[in-house]
Formats: structure tokens, C-alpha cells, sequence
């Protein structure tokens, strides 16, 4: 007895270790190219003289198949292979052609079998499929002929089979008087019922108990992905969540935490310096990751792109892993912030997508910006939706409102037009986004599509105290996240909130473009008062204050280039030499205030190396929308200084003549600007002195009156007696006394 059982057991341990190497293919949903690819795969490093194949699928590519059939064909007849067969359910449409190679066939308690075109674009002749299909039954079957009628009856809807003491073929056009197995226009398709009478299969068992019959992994499962929405296949979240957050298992944990949780106020520049500042400070403590709180109508495309792309860097540079989560609102730019972060959480009521780039027309209206801009910006979201491993068509999507996106047999699809929809059939598509219309995703779809990893059910949360909330810092399970899995078990977790100082809201605040186009005009109109008043008062104060400020927040927001500066040195510089060292009649100092504005403007304007024009659409891209919007207003700054030293000139300093350097006055005598009637000037002949020394140019007095003048090439220093030689038009050419 007992050698017996030695002998059983030594059976079973061999026939376990044949199984346990078994190859297996699984073939569900829909079987398009990319999965019947896998499975020939399987067959081309086939060592074994068995395959078991698991099927649930009810649509596919009929040649795909075939051309897998055709394949498994030449192995059974070539090498002896032996296959077994499982049916979980369904073996319909292109799928239906793989059981009649089975040597085994198996299924589970429900299943059904048939209609072998079901579903597929590309028709087959009748005929031609019909044989195609007859063919791969072996001839060796004790069951051929009852197989070949079932595979004839698959294929041909004519064909019309009754039970007449075994399934026959009805020839007759009279009406059948036996039972009708399949009748005429209708293909057949078979249950688990009748292939048990017609003893067609092996046994009928659960996919469990099928994989501990042939040793199969644990892993392997069988889910058809033609239903109306599956979300993408991704590796467990948990996992995920385990191989890049680093929990300290003894505590504490520091979990950082960046708020853009303003709806009604859109994301800026000033948006991206307190996020640059929260990210520089998270450098240095290095929390286990960060939290980005978004609720956003969106914003600015240049400032959201810097975010976007430092939020990556954070991840992929710092080890620091972003989890966006989404209390509501993701809207426009804010879905790129979403899409720029490893993980998405969502909130019951969020929302996420409508990103088309749009813009102000000449009357003000909102209009779509050009296709070339579009573009770029579909293309951006395609590409940090990829980043992290979301689908780049759901991105495209929420961008072009032309686009048509369906869910088709488990995949989405991107379709030229709508004649393209698949209407009909066992698996309709499922619209995603419809053609002029942008696509925005609620919670649910989120999570259904892939784009949110996990959804944050709504429950009542401890308090985050005022106190607290001025610090910065409280406990994480006063966050909706931290009473989810994986994030519930974070010892001593504390949420640290940067809080923007002062430094970092004045520093905002100058980056308003507004403010900027104040600053500017400020600091022209102060610079010409301080040119036309005696010596450095409050006007030059204030034009120095605003050309700090504006100088300060280009530094702060890294928009410094050295050949900005450099412009700027060299504009200041030309300016003074034609003022104190080389008068030039102007031509020197107007080249020097071009640079030096020109410079200024370029320091001011962030991203203008970046602008691009597409002459074909006539349009910029995006940083060239934004470079165009700063311009405007800086244009709009320097127009109103402008007028402001055209009003000043022209009403107030003559006014106040006896303390402008460059309006001037004699006694209780009205003083004469260059340029005047020449009969009120000083004729040749007459005598002055010079009170500012001529370079060539300088001020002379004559007569009590002060005038401008030129020497006669010479320089002639202040002090030294001068007469009059001549008038050209209105300018005085005067020479030294001899």
C-alpha cells in the first residue's frame, strides 16, 4: 500500500512539474493586432508539446485571427501540440474560430459559442470564410462532422440546421418539421447546454479550479475589456504609491503642501513665484512628498508650463513626488498642473478638462487662439499626460474641441469624422468627446478613464484651526487624503503649508502686468523731471525706485539675461556721454535711450526668447501671446509717460522756468529756448559769457538773458567772455574774445 501511494504521489509531483513551465495564452476582449501579437509570440517560443488558451471575447479582427489559428494549425499538425481550450463565458465573433482546434475544450458554467463574423468591419466572403474555417478541424475528430456543420452554420446565415436524431443540414425548401437548431438568417451560436448534449467538451468547471487543474499562476485572469468604460490597465496602485513615497516607518513624516485654490482668481506669474518659492523651500527640508491642492479656472499657458514643468523636476530631480488633489476645480490650465503630478486624487464633486487656449479679440470678445498655438498646446498635454502614464488622446481631447475620441472595444480611439462612429454591433463605441465640444471628465470618468488614481470620499474632518492655519502646519489627518488607503497609515504625518512672506506677495504683486506698465511710465516721467530740474531731487528718486523694482522682480523670477543687462549698461552709458562728455546734438543720447529702453523691455518681458511666428496662420505661439500681452501694456505705460512729459513741457515747466536747467530766465526777463524768432536773438557783434561750458554746446547770458549756443569747434569753459558770430537759423555760433 504504501509503495502505492509513494508511486501516486511521484505521479503527481511529475505531472505538476510538466504544468508547471506551462505555455497559456489568454486571449480577451477585443482580439485586434497588438493582441494576437502577444499570443504568437507565445507560439514562437513554445518548448512544449501543449498550450492551454483561455478565451472571453466577443469581438476582433477576423484575418488577426485566423492568421493566429492558422499558426496554432501548423503546430498541431507539424509537432503533435496539443491544445486545451477554456471558455470563460464568451467565444463569440472572430474568437469562435479557436475552439475548433481545441483537443480539450473546457468552460466555465455559462457560456456561449458562435457567430464567428459578429462584429467585425471587414467582411469575408461566405464561401471563402466558411472554408477557411472547416479547415482547421482535424480530420482525426471523432466529432468532424458534427464539428464541420457547427463551423458551416457559424459562418453561413443561410444555412439552416434542425435536430433530426443529431444536428443535420435542412436541404428542402419546405418548412422544417424537426426541431430548428439555427434557423435561416441567423448564424449560429450555441450554449453551454448544448455542448454538453452534443458532448462536445471536457468539463465544466470555474476559472479557479480550471488553473489548479493545469497549474496556471494565480495572476492570471480572465476580464473582457469591450465594456462601456475600463479604465486602463495599470500597475497596482499601492504598489505604485509604495515605490515612490518613502514613508519613515518610526515617524515623523513631513508632507508639504502648495495651495492653488482660488477659483476666481487665475493662475499668474505671481502664481508661479509663490510656487517657485514653496518648491526652493521643499528643496531644503524634503518632505516625503508634496500635496498640490488645485481649484482653478486656469490661467496664463507661459506661467502654467513653468509650474507644470517644475512640479516634474520635483519628481524626477528631487525624488520628491507630487499628489495633486483635485477639491473641485482642474479647469483649463489647471488640468496641466493635474497632468504634471504623479497621482491625482479627486474629490466626489471634481471636474477636469475645457483647456482650448483662448485669447481677447480687437473688440474684446474671448475668440480661440490660432491652430498653430492650439497645437502646441495639445501636443504639451499629450506629453505630461504620457509623462506619468495616462492616455494622451483623453489630453488631446480636453484641448481640441474638433476632435472625436470613443471608447472602442476597451481602447480609445481617436476617429476623422463622425461617419466613423461604430453605431451598431455587439460593442458600439462610447462616445468620449463629442466633435465641437471640449472634453471635461467628472470624478467619475476620471477615475473610470485613468486620469485620477483614486477618488476621496466626502466625510467630516477634524478642523484645521486658525492657529494652525497661520502657521502652516497641522496634523495630516485634518486632510480629506490622509483617510484614504496607504495615505491612513502614515506615521505621525504632519502637513507643513508654505505660506508666501511678504517679500514673495510685494514681489507677486510687481509682476502684475499692470503694475509693471506703472513702474515703467513712472520711471520715464521721473527721469525727465529730474533731467529739466537743478541737481538729483525726489523726480530722479522716483524714476531710480521704479527701475529697482522692475530690475528686482525680473531677478526674482529668474527673467535675467546678461545681455539684457549689458543693453541696459550700454544705453546708460551713451546716455551720458552726450549729456556731460561728447554733445552729439542728441544723436549719441537718442541711441542710448532706444538701448536702454529696449534692454529694459526685454528684462521686463520673460520668455521672449521663446516666441515663434507662424506666418502661414499669422499668429504667435503661446509665449508669444503672452510676450505680446506684457507688450501691450508696456507700450500702454510708455504712451501715458509720453503724453505725461509732453503735458509737463508744455504747460508746467514754463512755469517754473527759474529752476529748470534747460528753460531759463535773465532778471525779471522771460528766458529763450533754442529755437525761437532769430530778430529776438543776440545779433553778431554782441557780448556774453559762458555759464555752461560749451562741449560744443553749452548756456550763455547776454544781456541778462540766458540763451543756448555753439561754439565754433572749439571747447570753451565757463566763465570765458564769448561774443556772437553768427546766427544760423536760430541757433548761436559764438567764438572766444581775442
Amino acid at each position: 500500500m504504501s509503495k502505492v501511494l509513494s508511486l501516486l504521489v511521484f505521479c503527481f509531483l511529475l505531472t505538476a512539474s510538466l504544468f508547471a513551465d506551462e505555455t497559456f495564452v489568454v486571449l480577451e476582449g477585443h482580439l485586434n493586432e497588438e493582441a494576437i501579437k502577444g499570443a504568437k509570440e507565445k507560439l514562437e517560443s513554445l518548448d512544449d508539446k501543449q498550450i492551454v488558451i483561455l478565451i472571453n471575447s466577443s469581438t476582433g479582427d477576423l484575418d488577426q485571427v485566423f492568421s493566429f489559428a492558422r499558426e496554432l494549425y501548423q503546430l498541431k499538425t507539424q509537432k503533435g501540440l496539443n491544445v486545451i481550450v477554456y471558455i470563460d463565458d464568451n467565444a463569440v465573433g472572430p474568437a469562435a474560430i479557436i475552439p475548433f482546434l481545441a483537443d480539450k475544450l473546457y468552460t466555465s458554467v455559462f457560456v456561449t459559442w458562435g457567430d464567428i463574423p459578429l462584429g467585425t468591419s471587414k467582411t469575408v466572403p461566405t464561401n471563402l470564410l466558411r472554408n477557411r474555417v472547416t479547415s482547421l478541424i482535424p480530420e482525426e475528430s471523432s466529432k468532424v462532422t458534427l464539428l464541420t456543420l457547427m463551423a458551416e452554420a457559424m459562418v453561413d446565415q443561410d444555412l439552416l440546421v434542425v435536430n433530426d436524431n443529431g444536428w443535420k443540414r435542412h436541404f428542402t425548401e419546405a418548412s422544417p418539421t424537426k426541431p430548428v437548431v439555427s434557423p435561416k438568417g441567423e448564424r449560429l451560436i450555441v450554449s453551454h447546454r448544448q455542448l454538453r448534449q452534443l458532448d462536445l467538451i471536457t468539463d465544466e468547471m470555474s476559472l479557479t479550479e480550471f488553473k489548479n487543474l493545469f497549474d496556471l499562476p494565480e495572476s492570471v485572469e480572465i476580464t473582457p475589456t469591450e465594456s462601456a468604460a475600463i479604465k486602463p490597465k495599470k500597475a497596482n496602485l499601492l504598489e505604485r504609491l509604495k515605490e515612490h513615497i518613502t514613508v519613515n516607518s518610526d515617524g515623523p513624516n513631513i508632507i508639504g503642501r502648495i495651495a492653488i485654490d482660488d477659483r476666481s482668481a487665475a493662475i499668474n506669474q505671481g502664481t508661479w513665484l509663490k510656487v517657485k518659492t514653496a518648491l526652493d523651500h521643499y528643496k531644503k527640508i524634503k518632505p516625503i512628498f508634496i500635496i498640490l491642492d488645485l481649484n482653478t479656472p486656469g490661467g496664463e499657458v507661459f506661467a502654467s508650463q513653468k509650474i507644470s514643468d517644475a512640479l516634474q523636476e520635483m519628481d524626477t530631480q528631487y525624488n520628491i513626488p507630487v499628489v495633486c488633489a483635485i477639491d473641485n476645480w482642474a479647469i483649463s490650465a489647471g488640468a496641466m498642473l493635474a497632468y504634471s503630478c504623479r497621482f491625482i486624487a479627486v474629490s466626489k464633486d471634481a471636474a477636469m478638462g475645457a483647456a482650448e487656449v483662448v485669447k481677447s479679440g480687437s473688440e474684446g470678445q474671448i475668440q480661440t487662439a490660432s491652430e498653430k498655438i492650439n497645437s502646441a498646446i495639445r501636443t504639451d498635454f499629450a506629453n505630461r499626460a504620457s509623462f506619468f502614464g495616462r492616455n494622451p488622446l483623453i489630453a488631446e481631447a480636453m484641448v481640441d474641441k474638433d476632435m472625436i475620441l470613443v471608447l472602442r472595444f476597451g481602447k480609445f480611439v481617436k476617429l476623422n469624422s463622425e461617419d466613423d462612429i461604430r453605431k451598431e454591433g455587439p460593442s458600439p463605441d462610447i462616445v468620449v468627446s463629442a466633435k465641437g465640444k471640449l472634453l471635461t471628465l467628472n470624478a467619475e470618468q476620471m477615475i473610470e478613464y485613468g486620469v485620477a488614481d483614486l477618488m476621496m470620499q466626502p466625510e467630516k474632518l477634524p478642523l484645521v484651526t486658525a492657529s494652525e492655519r497661520s502657521a502652516g502646519k497641522w496634523p495630516a489627518d485634518k486632510e480629506l487624503l490622509f483617510h484614504q488607503q496607504f495615505f491612513d497609515n502614515i506615521p505621525e504625518a504632519t502637513i507643513e503649508t508654505h505660506i508666501p512672506d511678504w517679500k514673495t506677495k510685494f514681489l507677486a504683486f510687481l509682476a502684475n502686468p499692470v503694475v509693471a506698465a506703472a513702474l515703467f511710465a513712472g520711471m520715464m516721467i521721473g527721469f525727465y523731471v529730474e533731467l529739466n530740474t537743478p541737481g538729483f531731487g525726489f523726480p530722479g528718486a522716483i524714476g531710480v525706485t521704479c527701475l529697482f523694482f522692475m530690475m528686482l522682480s525680473s531677478f526674482a523670477f529668474e527673467a535675467v539675461n546678461w545681455l539684457e543687462v549689458i543693453i541696459i549698461v550700454a544705453g546708460l552709458t551713451l546716455l551720458a556721454i552726450d549729456l556731460f562728455l561728447i554733445p552729439s546734438f542728441g544723436i549719441i543720447g537718442g541711441l542710448g535711450i532706444l538701448l536702454f529702453i529696449g534692454g529694459l523691455m526685454a528684462l521686463m518681458i520673460p520668455g521672449i526668447e521663446n516666441i515663434d511666428y507662424d506666418y502661414d496662420t499669422s499668429s504667435f505661439n503661446a509665449a508669444g501671446e503672452f510676450v505680446m500681452e506684457r507688450m501691450a501694456w508696456l507700450v500702454g505705460g510708455l504712451i501715458v509717460s509720453l503724453v505725461a512729459i509732453i503735458l509737463l513741457a508744455r504747460y508746467v515747466f514754463p512755469a517754473l522756468a527759474p529752476f529748470s536747467r534747460f528753460v531759463l530766465y535773465g532778471g525779471e526777463q522771460e528766458g529763450y529756448v533754442s529755437g525761437a524768432d532769430p530778430s529776438k536773438l543776440p545779433q553778431p557783434g554782441e557780448m556774453g559769457e559762458v555759464t555752461s561750458t560749451l562741449r560744443p554746446s553749452g548756456k550763455i547770458i547776454v544781456g541778462g538773458k540766458y540763451f543756448e549756443a555753439v561754439s565754433d569747434g572749439e571747447f570753451i569753459e565757463k566763465g570765458t567772455k564769448v561774443s556772437v558770430l553768427r546766427l544760423d537759423g536760430s541757433v548761436i555760433i559764438v567764438g572766444v574774445n581775442k
